[in-house]
């Protein structure tokens, strides 16, 4: 495979439809729960928001008064180390908020960056506080997003410390295929996001070289194929079983 089979999913900037803004709401962890009607009620508070790639949604440090629910496109979140370096933490896809998910202006821990054309829907903080306060789901949903935003980042710490940096790889790639993995008729899995190895890299907590030189082996090993910004899964199962590692 020569050349990025990853496609695009808008060719332009453009505002969402109603049908598309409640249809992101009906698929969304947050937002799912709430009945059609207030999803049409709730679309009257948002707004529909467009970004070339390339483009900042959110930059860390701001002071932000609302969140963004992705509705199409793809968008890189990225944290600043202490030594000012610049790395990838995870890949925000269609559904996924992004930005700080609260009732009141908030900082902005990470920043988040189109990768293509995207498009999203945004929350204003005063707005969500009342759907929070008419639909208790609400809360529920968020605290448990919250819950596995924290839980996700004690695992990456741990893993740093405790696994190698082949599992964390596998890991990253597993996660990426589970979240934007796209089945085709040869049966592997092509990861529908134009991920560099930089990206792999930041968010297995390593190196470039060292994220690199363990897809190398797993390419080498026919776990995957990969190109310049682009990961096929070509053996899901022994996948799963470098990233768990070797079993007593």
């Amino acid at each position: 495979m020569a050349s990025n089979p990853v496609r695009s999913s808008c060719a332009h900037a453009h505002s969402c439809s109603a049908a598309v803004r409640l249809r992101a709401m009906a698929n969304s962890p947050l937002l799912g729960g709430l009945t059609p009607e207030q999803h049409r009620k709730l679309d009257t508070t948002l707004s529909a928001w467009a970004w070339n790639e390339g483009d900042p949604l959110v930059m860390a440090g701001d002071m932000v008064e609302g969140s963004y629910l992705i509705v199409a496109g793809r968008a890189r979140v990225t944290r600043d180390t202490v030594d000012g370096k610049e790395v990838t933490v995870d890949i925000a896809a269609p559904g996924d908020v992004v930005g700080p998910l609260s009732t009141v202006t908030a900082e902005a821990a990470d920043s988040v960056w189109a990768m293509e054309t995207t498009c999203a829907l945004y929350l204003p903080a005063d707005a969500l506080a009342d759907v929070v306060r008419n639909y208790p789901e609400i809360a529920l949903s968020i605290l448990e997003m919250q819950n596995e935003k924290l839980a996700h980042s004690r695992t990456r710490k741990v893993a740093q410390s405790t696994r190698t940096v082949e599992q964390r790889v596998a890991e990253v790639i597993l996660h990426l295929d589970e979240k934007l993995g796209q089945v085709r008729p040869d049966g592997s899995h092509l990861i529908q996001v134009r991920v560099r190895r930089d990206d792999v890299a930041g968010m297995a907590g390593t190196t470039i070289e060292s994220a690199s030189r363990a897809m190398s082996r797993m390419k080498r090993d026919g776990l995957i194929d990969s190109g310049r910004e682009w990961i096929v899964v070509l053996d899901v199962d022994t996948l799963h079983d470098l990233a768990e590692g070797p079993t007593d």
